[in-house]
């Protein structure tokens, strides 16, 4: 329980969303089980730098590992039976007022690293500045590594009387290319998986984007490529009839 406790921390309930994990509150915790299952050096280097997730392997993993939390309980379960098979006593009266050593607190956290936290409320298309090295392991490169990764966004591009809709990774960087590479467009609007607006623009340029944090990481790459003096950079970007056609081979609701 105190590693686990130590490793709440807002950098790595983030890292833990740019891994693909689930992150509400129990997803989180469930994912620092799977994260003190991994072994000590593993969560060692994540308390000392949560982007050297980026390096684990993770094919095949859960990366919110619910029944792992329960390890130690169900330990200390077989062993009380193997001590008196005939005890009616439960686990919850066996540890009831039991606390760990004072002494042996003390070295676990003398032990841990020390690094400074970033702030609660940190939005998701932050993710791949914060972790760079996540970012470009888990950089989607077809739909099922788009669809993994989870953190996407719709791209409508208005020609003529209709829109053509695209789907790609949440970031400021990949904003700024997809507008950049239409930028005879009449309109762009780019949207979250619940129609909510996060950026359009009229003719080339951005009409409203109410993060205006956001506003600005994109405008840093946009701006360049409106000029002419940088080109938008290619990026995993399908039409969003391919999502919808894989999803429905694969039974996948989106």
């Amino acid at each position: 329980m105190e590693y686990s406790n130590a490793a709440c921390r807002n950098d790595l309930w983030a890292a833990s969303a740019a891994l693909g994990a689930h992150y509400t509150d129990d997803g989180f915790a469930y994912f620092r089980s799977w994260l003190i299952s991994r072994g000590k050096e593993v969560y060692m280097n994540a308390m000392r730098d949560p982007d050297s997730l980026a390096a684990v392997p993770l094919e095949g993993e859960s990366l919110n590992y619910e029944r792992f939390g329960y390890a130690a309980y169900e330990a200390y379960d077989a062993k009380l039976f193997r001590i008196d098979p005939d005890s009616q006593s439960t686990m919850h009266d066996a540890i009831i007022g039991r606390e760990l050593d004072p002494k042996i607190k003390k070295e676990i956290h003398a032990e841990l690293p020390k690094r400074k936290d970033i702030p609660e409320g940190w939005p998701a298309w932050m993710l791949p500045a914060l972790f760079p090295n996540i970012s470009k392991a888990r950089a989607p490169k077809d739909i099922a590594g788009l669809l993994k990764a989870g953190n996407y966004v719709y791209g409508h591009i208005k020609k003529g009387e209709r829109y053509v809709q695209y789907v790609f990774q949440f970031t400021p960087e990949n904003i700024a290319y997809f507008i950049g590479s239409h930028l005879t467009a009449a309109e762009i609007v780019v949207t979250d998986d619940w129609d909510r607006l996060i950026l359009n623009t009229i003719g080339c340029f951005i009409d409203r984007c109410p993060d205006k944090a956001l506003l600005e990481s994109v405008k840093k790459v946009l701006v360049p490529i409106q000029l002419g003096q940088a080109e938008a950079q290619p990026f995993f970007c399908p039409i969003r009839a391919e999502l919808d056609a894989y999803c429905a081979r694969k039974n996948f609701v989106v």
